[in-house]
This record gives C-alpha cells, sequence and structure tokens, in this order.
C-alpha cells in the first residue's frame, strides 16, 4: 500500500531577512518555489509534519506567518497561471531538493 501524497502550498511572510534565508534554505528540501514566498509541495503526512517542525523553530511567532494550503486531485487540474512560471508538479515521487 502506497502512502498518500498531499499536494500542498506554502506561502509565508517572513519579517526578519535572516529568518527568510533560513526558511527558504528549508523548503529546498520539500518544494519547489514558483514565487519568491509560495512554494508547491509534494508531501506525504510525515514528510510534511517534518518540514512545519523545522519551519516552526525558525520563524518569530509574533511577526511571522506560514500558511500550508492543501490542494485536492480535482484542485490541482484547474491551477492556472499567467506570465511566467509552470504547473503544480503533479509527479508524486518528484522532491525537489
Amino acid at each position: 500500500m502506497t502512502e498518500q501524497i498531499h499536494h500542498i502550498v506554502v506561502s509565508y511572510d517572513i519579517r526578519d531577512d535572516k529568518r527568510l534565508t533560513k526558511v527558504g534554505k528549508v523548503m529546498k528540501d520539500y518544494g519547489e518555489r514558483v514565487l519568491l514566498s509560495v512554494w508547491e509541495c509534494n508531501l506525504n503526512f510525515a514528510q510534511f509534519e517534518e518540514m512545519k517542525r523545522r519551519l516552526e523553530s525558525l520563524i518569530d511567532h509574533m511577526e511571522d506567518s506560514v500558511r500550508y494550503y492543501f490542494l485536492c486531485d480535482k484542485c490541482i487540474k484547474k491551477i492556472q497561471v499567467s506570465g511566467l512560471g509552470g504547473k503544480f508538479s503533479e509527479d508524486p515521487d518528484v522532491l525537489v531538493l
């Protein structure tokens, strides 16, 4: 039985440049940057929990914000992009490192 893969969009607003750089480095382990502070990730639940834990340890909870949007398979097919950018990776085995 294969583990369920979750399609997750992560966005953040980090007020300090040092923390912002650290958050970006962590996100490189889990997904693909699609905008400056927006990443698309295909993760199983354990990977999501690990990513979230790592981000939680970096941010200032009084100044910063991180949001996690879980997208269903139907929603993935409805994504539209204008301008630069590609489409959301539908390959659950792709993990950009």
